[in-house]
């Protein structure tokens, strides 16, 4: 059976390998840099589901998802968008989310698996119970003894979900002082706006005053010539 295809659209190369890794063994999982890359490998690959950064170069997630939107053959695929900030998200799309699930970073590798198998795993046909079976399933089940120490693969999982929280923390804490720093220096920048505005007035009425005061000068000196010809 051909793995169904997940396409990761994320311009963090981090997240991508993380995601790469994590979905390993389950989907195939295709890759993109940036917007414009990634609405190219959906119109090449017609993936399963779409893993969609929000923040990113050139195209932000709600371009990059309605560009897709257009294609013919995308207009109904799964999209997942994930940020590590919601209120970006709802500048431009307010909730509650219709055209597309939102998985806010950071996020666990489970709680990932888990959204994307709710897309892409066929819920199972409902079988006719025969009154046996009734019989069977209502006799209480009997309890399995805990398991004394964790599988192998437990504990591969509680690595990876501990790798996925700290590299998502990591660049979501980048991504917040980022922002921060960006909205400081456009503060400043009103700022200066605004002091050159201001200038810019004074000089302006300066101007306006000297222009004002030279036309009295003519004037004076119109009368002097005058007086100098009598």
């Amino acid at each position: 059976m051909t793995a169904k295809k997940v396409l990761v659209i994320d311009d963090s190369i981090m997240i991508r390998k993380m995601v790469k890794s994590i979905l390993s063994g389950k989907y195939d999982v295709l890759e993109a840099s940036d917007g414009k890359s990634g609405l190219d490998a959906a119109r090449r690959a017609f993936p399963d589901l779409i893993l969609l950064d929000f923040v990113m170069p050139k195209y932000n997630g709600y371009q990059t998802l309605q560009a897709i939107r257009r294609v013919e053959g995308l207009q109904k695929v799964p999209v997942i968008m994930i940020s590590g900030l919601k209120e970006q998200v709802t500048e431009h799309v307010p909730e509650p989310f219709t055209e597309f699930d939102f998985l806010e970073k950071p996020f666990e590798a489970d709680v990932l698996v888990a959204r994307i198998q709710n897309f892409l795993t066929p819920e199972p046909a409902q079988q006719p119970v025969s009154a046996a079976t009734a019989r069977t399933t209502s006799a209480p089940a009997r309890q399995m003894p805990p398991t004394e120490e964790p599988s192998l693969q437990t504990i591969i999982n509680r690595l990876t979900a501990t790798e996925t929280l700290l590299v998502q923390g990591i660049e979501n804490l980048i991504q917040r002082e980022v922002v921060a720093r960006f909205n400081e220096l456009n503060t400043r920048i009103d700022h200066q706006d605004n002091a050159i505005n201001a200038l810019t007035q004074r000089m302006e009425k300066i101007s306006e005053q000297i222009d004002h005061q030279n036309k009295g000068l003519m004037v004076i000196l119109r009368e002097l010539k005058s007086l100098q010809g009598k």
